[in-house]
């Protein structure tokens, strides 16, 4: 393979491997949105983050 062929190899390799980190990245951040969101519900409806550990492990 020619220097050239190389280069295109791994432009494509490297936009593939960041795009796959950005996917990561969001459903990392989605994840916590959920779990922020489900925290601050307990809190509202006043349940501690002990009543709610013991809730989650059960259920």
């Amino acid at each position: 393979m020619d220097v050239e062929t190389w280069k295109a190899l791994w432009k494509i390799i490297f936009i593939v491997a960041s795009a796959m980190f950005y996917v990561v990245v969001a459903v990392v951040a989605f994840k916590g949105f959920g779990d922020v969101t489900q925290m601050i519900r307990n809190m509202s409806a006043g349940q501690g983050a002990s009543e709610s550990a013991a809730e989650a492990k059960s259920g």
